[in-house]
């Protein structure tokens, strides 16, 4: 298994509330309070 880096900004997003997700391995946020939160 490939160990995943997280980015300086990783405790930011955790911060903000972002869900987190292993991409191009790093951990990167894919949304943070819901699709609908978002939109408005």
């Amino acid at each position: 298994m490939e160990t995943v880096k997280r980015t300086p900004f990783y405790a930011k997003h955790v911060a903000l509330g972002g869900k987190m997700v292993p991409f191009a391995g790093y951990l990167m946020p894919i949304q943070y309070r819901g699709i609908m939160e978002e939109h408005r």
